[in-house]
């Protein structure tokens, strides 16, 4: 049964995308805009270029690519609670089997999926516009994974707060804006930063697709980190469902 949800989910995704491919097209080319105008700012800050600013364009295109995947995964379940209850389907999704945790989670995965090719297909155009070479290493899926891990669990987190106040298109907006300045800060990547949020996952990530060495200290420390995002997420998630269940808000938009 659950194999079977997971594949309703697909075909749903699979669907929208084909549905709506031209907004699909329309946010992908929004995206290789937004990054390339920034480049073209900062080169025009100063007669020298990226290069007087200690800034190197790999590094800079790979932790991008980081912040489009965190922010495209930590949104997705948070819309999926609003648009499934403005559609007046939140209560039917939570009556799947497994309830409306294991369905939502299962969405989740899918669309990250998806953000995942996105990211990968955003990072292309981007790579050949700016002349970036980018070695990636055999075992760059690995490197994905602690960031999506992370961003996942994150996503719960948000997800329980769509729970509870059905709108918070605008905290959104807030929590995007301090992660540009944040992500973009780890591109002079220090050893002490290794234990802030979503830096040790975005930092193997830039290793993955430059081909230089990870140490397993950094790989275990950003699973690590992951695994307690997830943790973290679920228990949030969890917990806030029961609440608004008990307290019979779950259908109040």
């Amino acid at each position: 049964m659950l194999c079977w949800q997971l594949w309703s989910e697909f075909l749903l995704e699979w669907n929208l995308t084909r549905r709506y491919w031209f907004d699909t097209l329309a946010g992908l080319l929004a995206s290789v805009l937004f990054f390339y105008s920034m480049v073209l700012g900062l080169e025009n800050l100063t007669p020298e270029g990226l290069a007087s600013l200690g800034l190197d364009l790999g590094p800079l295109l790979l932790v991008f690519a980081a912040f489009n995947l965190v922010v495209g995964t930590f949104q997705s379940i948070a819309y999926s609670v609003q648009s499934e209850a403005a559609l007046g389907t939140l209560e039917h999704l939570g009556l799947a089997r497994g309830g409306l945790l294991r369905q939502l989670l299962l969405r989740a995965l899918v669309q990250g999926l998806a953000g995942i090719t996105f990211s990968l297909l955003t990072l292309l155009p981007l790579v050949l516009l700016l002349g970036v070479r980018l070695t990636p290493a055999s075992w760059w899926p690995l490197g994905l994974l602690p960031l999506y891990l992370a961003a996942l669990g994150f996503a719960l987190g948000m997800g329980a707060l769509a729970l509870q106040f059905k709108r918070v298109e605008g905290f959104f907006t807030i929590v995007q804006f301090l992660f540009l300045p944040y992500f973009f800060s780890l591109v002079r990547f220090e050893p002490w930063m290794t234990h802030l949020p979503f830096a040790p996952g975005a930092y193997l990530l830039r290793l993955a697709f430059t081909g230089e060495e990870v140490s397993p200290g950094l790989l275990l420390l950003a699973l690590v980190q992951a695994l307690l995002f997830l943790g973290a997420g679920l228990f949030a998630m969890a917990w806030v469902y029961a609440a608004v269940r008990r307290r019979g808000l779950l259908g109040r938009y």
